[in-house]
């Protein structure tokens, strides 16, 4: 008989037991869950609660996992709570029994707000030690580059923004004088606030009417209305104006030259040899985030081998990038960085001490020039050289100077050669990796909700970035254990050699 007890029983602490066993083990967010060491975690947050006064609260590495979980589905606050209530597998990973109570969506924002981007950053950066201290990540060289994320708001004109400036300010007042602030309405905020002008007489008119209310609210100062007065204000300047009331941090930016965003740069630097993100900073959609890579570099959480080359595209390659760059240690390698050198085209042998040309002549001596030897080829073999309209220099070629190529190579340059440190192959080998921060990008907005910025503000932008970062690092970091697992006894790659999974 098709029947069904009346009264459904009640489930044991055995059924639910049971229920959580039948979690796949091998699932990679419980592989994620293993790759870290959460106590750790618990113990660098601690600081952020008082230890005898308020309501006992979830252990912070539950919270930390909830928020990794948010990016790992892309779910919002509330749709993690739902989710972590009823899935076993999110609630496993977070680390709650079957009948646990869930935190929800307000806890997650408290907790945000209780650690900020300080804290995030100090869990990003004890789970990046941890992993360097594993092997997994390396310091023989970085890749930077940055992605835009859209903000929290609607897109508005310049017109309107101002109307609704001189709408917050009027409103403020309104907080200290009812009667005040009806006549500055009566003023300076047209019924409806609708006028008959139109393009750049609108724009005019609006600058002028803004111009006037704020000098009329001069002589206030408490505190909420010159506040809002400052932000109205800039939106009277040139340059760095804001774009939203709601979200004052974001601006525009370009992406392209007629790609335009409103919003935030997420500044990542990452090792391409583990592929994990090591380093983040963000920053307002119109900065020019190359010209930051010194702040990028200076938030380093793992160890970076002293000249380790720094790779980007041609974004970077810029005199004041380049000399960052070399201020934080590293060795830049940007595309579109010509060989600035000669000698890149030689090939230099250590036991002659000779330089080798593109057709195979050797340099048959040299002279000492300051702190190098510069090396010079026989004049019959460069007259009949086939590269001789290219290679000799113009005077050379026209009989004005000796008709022979002469190459200089400083001793700094000549390390670096030995080294395998310099040249254009050099070049060409470290740029052939720089395309895997780009697959991370991809990996970070069209997986895990980079796209849009989630809150307002820098602050909190910067959490949701540091949070993603971490989401995906723990992702590569269970791959490259699972994979070290796997090998046979003797195949374990040494400290910085992890292997490059596609």
């Amino acid at each position: 008989m098709l029947r069904r007890d009346s009264e459904p029983k009640q489930q044991s602490f055995a059924d639910q037991a049971r229920a959580m066993r039948a979690v796949p083990d091998d699932h990679l967010l419980m592989q994620m869950k293993r790759a870290a060491d959460w106590d750790a975690v618990d113990a660098a947050l601690a600081p952020y609660y008082d230890g005898a006064v308020g309501r006992s609260s979830y252990p912070p590495a539950v919270i930390v996992r909830m928020l990794v979980v948010e990016q790992y589905a892309d779910l919002s606050d509330r749709e993690a709570h739902e989710q972590v209530a009823y899935n076993l597998l999110y609630r496993a990973f977070v680390g709650l029994g079957a009948d646990e109570p869930v935190p929800d969506d307000t806890t997650l924002v408290v907790f945000r707000r209780r650690i900020g981007a300080e804290g995030m950053r100090k869990v990003f950066a004890l789970l990046n030690r941890q992993w360097e201290a594993a092997g997994l990540i390396s310091g023989e060289r970085r890749v930077v580059d940055g992605v835009h994320l859209w903000a929290k708001v609607a897109r508005r004109s310049w017109v309107s923004l101002m109307q609704k400036g001189r709408a917050l300010v009027i409103e403020a007042v309104a907080a200290l004088d009812a009667g005040r602030a009806e006549r500055l309405r009566g003023e300076f905020v047209a019924p409806g606030d609708q006028s008959e002008a139109r393009g750049e007489e609108a724009l005019r008119l609006e600058r002028e009417r803004t111009e006037k209310l704020l000098a009329a609210v001069a002589d206030v100062t408490d505190e909420r209305v010159r506040e809002r007065a400052a932000l109205v204000q800039a939106l009277l300047g040139d340059q760095d104006r804001p774009v939203s009331f709601d979200d004052p941090d974001a601006r525009w930016g370009y992406k392209g030259e007629d790609k335009p965003f409103c919003g935030y740069k997420a500044h990542e630097s990452m090792d391409p040899d583990s592929r994990m993100i090591t380093s983040v900073d963000v920053v307002p959609g119109n900065a020019n985030e190359a010209v930051r890579t010194e702040e990028l570099l200076a938030q380093e959480t793992t160890t970076r081998k002293e000249g380790a080359p720094v790779i980007g595209d041609g974004l970077y390659n810029n005199e004041r990038t380049i000399e960052q760059v070399k201020r934080g240690g590293g060795t830049p390698c940007f595309s579109g960085l010509r060989a600035e050198r000669v000698s890149d085209a030689f090939h230099y042998e250590v036991a002659a001490d000779e330089l080798v040309c593109p057709e195979g002549k050797r340099s048959i001596g040299k002279v000492r020039v300051g702190q190098g030897d510069l090396y010079y080829f026989s004049m019959g073999d460069c007259k009949g050289c086939p590269r001789r309209n290219e290679c000799l220099t113009r005077g050379e070629r026209e009989g004005k100077a000796q008709p022979r190529r002469r190459v200089f190579l400083s001793e700094v340059r000549k390390r670096k050669v030995v080294g395998g440190e310099a040249g254009g192959a050099w070049r060409r080998e470290q740029l052939r990796v720089r395309g895997r921060i780009e697959a991370k990008f991809d990996e970070q907005m069209n997986r895990h909700g980079l796209r849009r910025a989630r809150y307002w503000g820098l602050a909190k932008v910067t959490v949701q970035v540091l949070v993603n970062a971490i989401t995906v690092n723990l992702k590569r970091a269970a791959k490259l254990l699972a994979r070290r697992a796997a090998r046979p006894p003797g195949g374990t790659p040494a400290v910085g050699a992890v292997e490059a999974v596609a």
